[in-house]
């Protein structure tokens, strides 16, 4: 009897076992590759946890989170984008022979990408981006002959990319900015025949930009911008007549720009800044009929603006700034109809600006200081409608400021401060539009400030200072709450100083060199952000308000030569920041601290 309950006993064991035994076993390769590769895995998704397991009923993987199998139930796709995922991409995954797609960005994964990856030969996408990946990118990756899409950006990978990657015949995009990669770009880059966008910025690949990249036929978009390349731009750029978007900025380039060939009709934006490059503006850029972006800043350019850049219909932006450029603005740029953001500002451009200018009727961002302007400005500027930022301040531009300019309802900044304007500011500015920063400081202004330059309530600057002007501060710019800076120093005005005690995001105030009477507004001790008030040489009389203790971030206080009387309020003592205090040339009685910081 007990052999037999002995019996029984064994046989009920051996059942369970391999009933577990056929569960195991009967899950396929891939799955129990994908187990593996789970391992590997710290934090992952309540999907992935719930479905990433053995199961009786189950012999494929193809119902888990994250899995695609195809007709064969061979694993085909792996992806878990934007999951939450941390640790490491195992080894495993270059046993899963059959996958196609994997895609596993945006996670926290850390660690090498496995160069068993390079085992999987149906590979055609794999996308690893936006992770924390670090080490070198796998040679293997070379071996996917298959492989279109390669992104690897917004990593830490390290060393140089792999030359086998250029050798892959299908390969259409890739892109591994974000890294830390270094070496120079591949001489062989020329033999991925197929490859439409090259993206290698943000990096520090050194040494030239192969001319064999002249050979991607098919290439639409290169990103080669903030890395430190050097040498001359490769003339084979010219063969590209499919590329669209070309960006070189940040480098170390040097030599002539020779760019700009009948082929580069689709061409959309060019972007050259930040290099040292010799000579001019190729006057062949006038070819590239589709050219919606031209920007060469700070690119060491001398010489003239080509008429020829007059031909680009489609242009929106012509940034030339920061470069040697001279003589006079061309009047074909009026022919450039699509133009919103003209800057040719910080160069050594002069002459009269052309009246042409006002053709360009969606023109929004004017952007000419730092030159040699002389002359006005032509009134067909004044009446671009389209107009929000007119910045022509130091030249050496005279005239009035027309009527006109109140009749710019989309104006927002306008700063034409150290010429030579004169005249009256027209009373009705600011009526019709949104002003945020005007500054006509240093030019010959006269007549009286126009009272509703804050009628749009988003004036923040407001500086008028070094001029002629009279009469007194209109009661709205008091009442302004948005304005932060106010310059009037050294004018003629006079009267009474308003309340300013709603202007509680007022920093900066300068008021100097006026004749302004009576006593310092105790409203001031509200503006609890001011760091700077210059009440100076003025015929203010009264006691300083102990209410200006008030002002903790206070570091610059000047109420020097003006008729005040009376104590020195203690409160001042609060003032932790100051650096600057200035009292004298008044009539104080008891203590006066010394000027310090003058």
């Amino acid at each position: 009897m007990k052999n037999l309950v002995l019996f029984e006993t064994l046989l009920l064991f051996c059942l369970v076992v391999s009933t577990r035994i056929v569960s195991i076993s009967c899950l396929n390769s891939d799955g129990l590759s994908l187990l593996s590769l789970r391992k590997h895995l710290d934090k992952v998704p309540p999907e992935l946890t719930s479905t990433w397991k053995t199961n009786s009923s189950e012999a494929t993987p193809c119902n888990w989170f994250g899995i695609t199998c195809d007709g064969s139930k061979k694993v085909t796709s792996l992806n878990f984008t934007g999951s939450g995922v941390s640790g490491q991409l195992g080894p495993e995954i270059g046993q899963i022979k059959s996958l196609e797609i994997l895609d596993v960005s945006s996670n926290d994964l850390s660690g090498i990408i496995p160069s068993s990856l390079g085992n999987c030969s149906s590979l055609v996408y794999i996308d690893v981006s936006e992770n924390r990946f670090s080490g070198k990118i796998p040679d293997t990756l070379g071996n996917l002959k298959s492989l279109a899409d390669l992104y690897l950006y917004s990593n830490s990978l390290t060393g140089e990319l792999p030359k086998s990657l250029f050798q892959i015949p299908a390969l259409n995009y890739l892109h591994v900015e974000h890294n830390n990669l270094t070496g120079s770009i591949p001489p062989n880059v020329g033999e991925a025949k197929e490859i439409l966008e090259l993206r290698l910025f943000d990096n520090q690949f050194s040494g030239n930009i192969p001319e064999s990249i002249g050979n991607c036929s098919k290439l639409e978009i290169l990103y080669l911008h903030n890395n430190k390349l050097v040498g001359s731009l490769p003339e084979s750029l010219n063969l590209l007549e499919n590329l669209t978007d070309l960006f070189v900025a940040n480098n170390s380039l040097s030599g002539t720009v020779r760019f700009g060939s009948t082929r580069c009709r689709k061409l959309v934006t060019l972007d050259l800044s930040y290099n040292q490059f010799e000579g001019g503006v190729p006057p062949e850029l006038g070819n590239c009929s589709s050219l919606d972006a031209l920007v060469i800043i700070k690119c060491n350019l001398s010489g003239t603006i080509p008429s020829s850049l007059g031909m680009l219909k489609n242009l929106t932006v012509l940034n030339l700034s920061e470069n040697r450029l001279s003589e006079s603005i061309p009047a074909d740029i009026g022919d450039c109809s699509s133009l919103s953001t003209l800057k040719l500002n910080d160069n050594q451009l002069g002459g009269e600006l052309p009246s042409a200018l006002g053709k360009l009727l969606k023109l929004e961002s004017l952007e000419l200081f730092e030159n040699r302007f002389s002359g006005e400005i032509p009134i067909e500027i004044w009446k671009i409608q389209s107009l929000t930022q007119l910045l022509v301040y130091r030249n050496n531009l005279t005239g009035t400021l027309p009527v006109e300019i109140t009749k710019l309802k989309n104006l927002r900044i306008v700063t034409i401060f150290n010429n030579s304007f004169s005249g009256v500011i027209p009373p009705g500015l600011g009526l019709n539009s949104n002003l945020e920063i005007l500054d006509f400081i240093g030019n010959k202004l006269t007549g009286e400030i126009p009272p509703n330059l804050c009628h749009g309530n988003k004036l923040t600057v407001f500086n008028l200072g070094s001029n002629q002007l009279q009469g007194n501060i209109p009661a709205s710019v008091a009442q302004c709450k948005t304005l932060s800076r106010l310059i009037l120093r050294d004018n003629n005005l006079s009267g009474p100083l308003p309340e300013f005690s709603r202007n509680q995001d007022l920093s900066f105030l300068d008021l100097n060199s006026n004749n302004f009477e009576g006593p310092i507004p105790r409203g001031l001790g509200s503006c609890r952000k001011l760091t700077t008030i210059n009440l100076s040489r003025n015929k203010l009389t009264g006691a300083i308000p102990p209410v200006l203790g008030n002002l903790q971030k206070l570091r610059y206080l000047n109420l020097g030569f003006n008729s005040l009387t009376g104590l020195v309020p203690r409160k001042f003592s609060n003032w932790k920041e100051l650096t600057t205090l200035i009292l004298s040339g008044n009539r104080f009685s008891g203590y006066v601290p010394p000027d310090r910081g003058s």
